[in-house]
């Protein structure tokens, strides 16, 4: 290794660069090194000298627009340059205090004042306004020798979600170019020339009318007060919010956010994020950036509610606990079921499991996987060990050369995971492959869209990987290596012709056989393959909800044989990474709450396991061995009168079954119902007994994400009214049951999760907290090569129990838990039934509702955006980022232009 380059051990695999050269300079006489490629403005930054900028944001491509971050470089001339998008080099002087610098800076603010109004007591931004800070740093004058009389406008409303003060806009671009590269919406443009221009919504439409997906990051970034969110305007100032770091409580990417609280109204004002925290960084989605309304919703349950002469009618938490422990304690075994929430704590969920098997001694526990439908035990488990997604999100973005999507609809579903890829796509060029029965937003922007008949993704993926073999262009060496049941599977694939399955897809041969070879080479083509044997990485990425249908395993299987085949298992940028749905659905999993599962992903047929958890709890009893009834067995159960009882937290069966009448009878049928929620659902209207739950932001715990990253959850507000956080109330019922106060904080849980749970060993909420290092590409930060970052809040992904402290980014590197993966052949002709309903929750779903509606349903602002026509990335509602109508064009979707290289 060259003395003058940086080794990056431990580093989070974003890039498999693992060493950065360095360049040596001086700012203001002060030496600075950095990796090379990196602009003058961030060498500065690391240096903690601050220089003014505006237009700068770091993953973006540097725009140069604002000209306020002049600096003086001396090499063998001195000059006066923008010091973003000026990359250091060796030997470099800097100066950014000289009088030329000074004098420079302060004029281009004079001129940015020019027009902007002195109207900072009565701005949103007051307080936190880049423009407000520049003008005091660059100590512009009063007297402003600029000066000419100024041009106003009015507040304009462009849609339920943002407004806009155009004369406060200094032209910085930065929203445009946000909406463009970042989320790939193309809802804001430029308008007029010269100083008459101004943002708009792309073609002077209402933004309701454009690709706008509301996701709120135009106005996170404008560094001024010009647009604004409408939830936010004029009910708060900066000073008075107390900010607090959390994790959103939708889908599974897991975004990091902060909730910003008014100290003396105790109520949330806005949602925001920080480029330089979590996974995501500055990016949410509509729902995490509007999605906290619910919380403030009038109708939250308050007190405890027992059902008296046939009415539910409030009591106190003493009498509640009573009845339950006194009620519960004539129900076990298999009389009593459980079904657990995919949106509570990874501690609520680990308790509500101890609750159910421990105390009431039954296997009969399960969550919502997705789809309203509960975990199954066949697909990716049976062939790798596990069905989590195996290798982390950016690194999919970063070394990924080919992505395979699914039968899912990531921009509804998974929504910053696909304005993420569609940048990775434009910027990296990965050849993106969109297989759905219907166009999808991300179609727009694919190498090749496969449009297959619905339920034909079986045949669609085992017949890819057919054709794989056949053309010789599988792994040989891995297979050989690592895989079992290849000769079965290859006798199987046999009936897999290309015609056969053209025919069973209704996808052209052709573009079969194109499709199967572009994703197994990588994109190099068939004479690409490496030294090891193998062609550049490519992954497969789809909502686990795809594969929870009936038949639904056949789907997981042909997905690991298109990975298996190629050795796209256990290496940077690959895997089969199946997502799950809800913010906490792979910790709900990783807790046990499957009927086959004990906490750690381990079989209740495991006696070892078992006689360990025995202990843990303290059981004076053996845990049972056989595995117990599925969610949608439950409602058999009822009906047939093997279960009595239910207790029911964070979920809403009642409406989110397939079946919900068939579901809701069998629910009214129980001898005694016990429903824990934050609402009065549909559910909880049957229960005999309603306990009042926390909302996300009233609590402390954790959350493991799709990418199965642990992620700490911080309490931002108080309690309404006499709700408890989930796991005090379950904490209090064992009390109650004879069990002792176990925890007086949700962190005691956690440490008894790490000691019981070998993939969380080491876990601590300091440990979730820490810095993260973090390669990877940002353009507006350091020019043609990757950047090294100190990310904060970066989490854990698990297993934890590793020498790097963010854990495993990437599965099966050193092999599978059983020692080799196993191939298992799917008969040709497999095709899934129709109108189960699958597809409401994979692709015909709502960018602004997301299950039930229980939380989504009660927010204003998405349900007005959601009914009043803004754009949407459901098919079915026919537009928004990607969605193109019949032959009118206006629906324009992810901008398809490359990002390229300045």
């Amino acid at each position: 290794m060259e003395a003058n380059t940086l080794p990056l051990p431990g580093a989070q695999v974003m890039s498999q660069q693992t060493e950065i050269e360095m360049v040596n300079l001086t700012i203001d006489d002060k030496p600075v090194t950095v990796p090379k490629g990196t602009f003058v403005l961030y060498a500065a930054q690391q240096a903690g000298i601050a220089i003014p900028n505006f237009c700068q944001y770091p993953d973006l491509r540097p725009f140069g627009a604002c000209r306020t971050c002049m600096v003086e470089i001396v090499t063998k001339r001195s000059s006066m340059d923008i010091s973003c998008s000026t990359p250091v080099s060796e030997g470099m002087k800097v100066y950014t205090k000289s009088q030329k610098v000074v004098e420079a800076q302060r004029f281009a603010v004079e001129a940015l004042l020019v027009d902007h109004p002195v109207d900072c007591p009565i701005c949103d931004k007051s307080g936190e306004c880049d423009l407000q800070n520049h003008a005091y740093t660059t100590r512009v004058r009063v007297n402003n020798p600029l000066a000419r009389p100024k041009m106003s406008w009015e507040y304009e409303t462009l849609s339920e979600s943002v407004m806009i003060k155009r004369d406060r806009c200094v032209l910085c671009g930065r929203c445009v170019r946000v909406c463009d590269e970042l989320v790939g919406s193309t809802a804001l443009a430029w308008a007029r020339r010269g100083y008459a221009s101004y943002i708009d919504a792309a073609f002077g439409e209402d933004l309701k009318q454009s690709p706008c997906v509301s996701c709120g990051l135009c106005i996170e970034v404008c560094p001024v007060g010009a647009l604004l969110n409408t939830s936010y305007h004029d009910t708060a100032r900066a000073w008075f919010l107390k900010r607090v770091d959390t994790i959103c409580t939708f889908c599974g990417v897991g975004c990091n956010m902060q909730i910003h609280v008014e100290e003396g109204s105790g109520r949330i004002k806005r949602i925001m994020a920080d480029s330089e925290k979590g996974v995501n960084g500055q990016q949410l989605c509509a729902r995490g950036f509007f999605g906290y309304e619910f919380v403030q919703e009038e109708d939250r349950l308050t007190e405890p509610l027992v059902r008296k002469n046939g009415e539910l009618v409030p009591t106190t938490w003493r009498e509640a606990f009573g009845i339950v422990a006194e009620r519960l304690s004539g129900y076990h075994g298999s009389q009593f079921a459980g079904i657990a929430g995919a949106h509570n704590t990874n501690e609520e969920n680990y308790l509500f499991g101890k609750l159910v098997r421990g105390v009431m001694g039954s296997n009969n526990l399960d969550h919502d996987a997705g789809a309203g439908r509960g975990v199954r035990a066949l697909g990716l488990r049976e062939v790798f060990g596990s069905d989590a997604a195996m290798n982390s999100f950016v690194d999919i973005f970063e070394n990924s050369r080919a992505v395979l999507i699914i039968g899912s609809n990531l921009s509804a579903s998974h929504p910053v995971f696909s304005y993420r890829l569609q940048t990775a796509v434009r910027r990296r060029g990965i050849k993106l492959i969109v297989a759905s029965p219907t166009p999808v937003p991300l179609s727009q922007i694919a190498e090749l869209n496969l449009q297959y008949r619905e339920g034909a993704e079986a045949d669609l993926l085992n017949g890819m990987a057919a054709i794989i073999a056949q053309r010789g262009i599988a792994a040989e060496g891995f297979l050989r290596d690592r895989v079992d049941g290849v000769g079965e599977w290859s006798d199987a694939a046999q009936g897999y012709s290309l015609e056969a399955v053209a025919s069973s897809t209704g996808v052209p041969a052709e573009m079969l056989e194109r499709a199967a070879i572009l994703w197994a080479t990588g994109g190099a083509g068939e004479e690409g393959r490496g030294e090891e044997g193998l062609f550049p990485p490519a992954a497969i990425v789809y909502s686990n909800a795809l594969s929870l249908r009936d038949g639904g395993e056949r789907i997981d299987y042909g997905a690991a044989a298109l990975a298996l085949l190629t050795g796209n298992v256990g290496r940077p940028g690959a895997g089969v990474n199946s997502l799950k749905v809800a913010n906490n659905g792979q910790g709900a999993l990783d807790m046990g709450c499957a009927p086959f599962l004990l906490p750690g992903e381990l079989s209740v047929e495991d006696a070892g396991a078992r006689e360990r958890l025995q202990q843990v709890w303290g059981l004076d009893r053996q845990l049972e061995p056989e595995p117990g009834l599925s969610l949608e067995e439950m409602t058999r159960g009822v009906e047939r009168g093997q279960i009595r009882a239910m207790y029911v937290m964070g979920s809403n069966p009642a409406e989110a079954s397939p079946n919900p009448g068939r579901t809701r009878d069998a629910l009214s049928r129980l001898q005694f119902l016990v429903v824990q929620d934050m609402f009065l659902t549909p559910t909880a209207q049957l229960a005999d007994v309603v306990l009042p739950a926390c909302s996300w932001a009233e609590k402390d715990g954790t959350f493991t994400n799709a990418e199965r990253r642990i992620q700490r959850v911080n309490k931002a507000l108080n309690s309404v009214g006499q709700s408890l956080p989930d796991w005090t109330i379950l904490t209090q019922l064992l009390e109650r049951m004879g069990y002792g106060r176990l925890y007086r904080r949700s962190e005691d849980i956690l440490d008894e999760i790490a000691s019981v749970v070998p993939k969380y060993a080491g876990i601590t909420p300091l440990r979730l907290e820490r810095e993260g290092t973090v390669v990877r590409q940002r353009p507006g930060k350091v020019y043609r090569n990757p950047s090294v970052d100190q990310i904060g809040r970066l989490g854990v992904q698990w297993p934890a129990d590793t020498e790097d402290p963010s854990g495993t980014g990437v599965l099966y590197a050193d092999g599978f838990p059983d020692g080799r993966a196993r191939l298992i052949p799917v008969p040709f002709g497999t095709r899934a039934p129709l109108g189960d309903g699958v597809y409401k929750s994979t692709i015909y779903t709502s960018l602004y509702h997301q299950g039930t509606g229980t939380m989504t349903g009660r927010c204003p602002t998405l349900v007005s955006l959601h009914e009043h026509g803004a754009a949407d990335s459901s098919p079915e509602r026919g537009r928004g980022v990607g969605m193109l109508t019949g032959p009118l064009l206006r629906q324009s979707g992810y901008s398809t232009g490359q990002l390229t290289d300045i």
